[in-house]
């Protein structure tokens, strides 16, 4: 739970850094796809740790286990949510 955490926090630093730079670069400037790529690290490193506690606990329950679900955003979806 902690190491979550930390990467909560990893994953917050790492989306301002990227909106600080795609406001003074293209998306396509080598350093903003760089930033891209390290957090899309971070975000799936996240989402398998809750892929595996979803997991456990369903087949814990249940005792069958279920295919995952991925959800990939684009550059420019996760630009207007932030």
């Amino acid at each position: 739970m902690i190491y979550k955490l930390i990467l909560l926090g990893k994953i917050n630093i790492k989306k301002r850094e990227m909106y600080r730079k795609t406001n003074h670069f293209r998306l396509t400037d080598p350093r903003v796809v760089t930033c891209s790529q390290e957090l899309d690290l971070l975000l799936n490193r996240y989402q398998e740790i809750d892929r595996k506690r979803h997991l456990q606990s369903r087949t814990s329950s249940q005792n069958i286990a279920h295919p995952e679900v991925s959800h990939k955003v684009s550059l420019k979806q996760f630009l207007t949510f932030i």
